[in-house]
C-alpha cells in the first residue's frame, strides 16, 4: 500500500510539473517526508485509518461522515 501511494503520489506531483521541494511548500510538510513517502519507507496517516476503517468493517468514508 505504501509503495502504491508513493508511486501516484509522486507521478501527479511529475504530472503538475512540481519539484519535491514545491509539493512540501504547499502542503506545509518536509521535503524529507515527502521523499519518504514517495519511496514508499512511510506511509501516510490515512494508510492507518485504512486499516482501522477495515477493522470495523466500514470504510474511511463512512467514519468521516457526519450521518449516524
Amino acid at each position: 500500500m505504501k509503495e502504491a501511494l508513493g508511486a501516484r503520489v509522486r507521478e501527479r506531483r511529475l504530472k503538475l510539473g512540481m519539484s519535491v521541494q514545491e509539493l512540501a511548500k504547499k502542503a506545509e510538510v518536509s521535503a524529507s517526508y515527502i521523499y519518504a513517502i514517495e519511496s514508499g519507507v512511510r506511509g501516510s496517516q490515512i494508510e492507518k485509518l485504512t486499516r482501522i476503517a477495515r477493522a470495523l468493517e466500514t470504510t474511511v468514508i463512512d467514519l468521516w461522515s457526519n450521518e449516524q
